[in-house]
């Protein structure tokens, strides 16, 4: 999901409500319990439905840590790209740099609860040390961004921290 969504279809809003979702390890049915709407209506925002009640939606946003932001819209205004490719996927950057020399890759969601809660999980512990040995700082930096968007970047960064001496890997400093 990028930073910034210019929100021009139900379609598109319902795949980043999808996205933020899988990021943050919650199922269909978390998500709707967290933002009192139902299933049904989860299910009809994630799958693009037409017609959607705005309040219900703000409700789901809101749950995800994310919100929405009115712009004056057009070329004056520099309206923001809603290109996905134009936004440095870091996430996936991350598990493929952690995941080169390993047999198995190491998953967007296993990455992202991780970071969150500062567990790795325990068959993946070897992707978290190449990740924090080999990635350069920069793609670190990014992650955390990414990351701190469903938390804190502060706290994502401390989970980093706490993977690390869990490794026994050094931390770079991020800041």
């Amino acid at each position: 999901m990028p930073k910034t969504l210019v929100w021009r279809t139900n379609r598109q809003l319902g795949e980043a409500v999808r996205a933020a979702r899988e990021a943050a390890g919650l199922t269909q049915a978390r998500l709707a319990a967290r933002a009192r709407v139902g299933l049904k209506f989860l299910f009809e925002l994630e799958s693009g439905k037409d017609t959607l009640r705005t309040d219900k939606v703000l409700g789901v946003l809101e749950a995800l840590g994310l919100r929405l932001v009115l712009t004056p819209a057009g070329a004056a205004a520099r309206e923001p790209e809603a290109r996905y490719d134009a936004v440095p996927d870091y996430i996936g950057m991350a598990c493929a740099s952690a995941g080169v020399s390993l047999r198995e890759a190491l998953t967007p969601d296993e990455l992202v609860k991780a970071l969150l809660t500062g567990k790795p999980p325990r068959e993946r512990r070897a992707h978290f040390a190449v990740l924090l040995e080999e990635a350069p700082e920069e793609l670190l930096r990014g992650l955390v961004a990414q990351v701190g968007r469903w938390a804190s970047p502060v706290k994502v960064a401390a989970n980093l921290r706490r993977i690390a001496a869990e490794l026994g890997v050094r931390a770079r400093p991020l800041g």
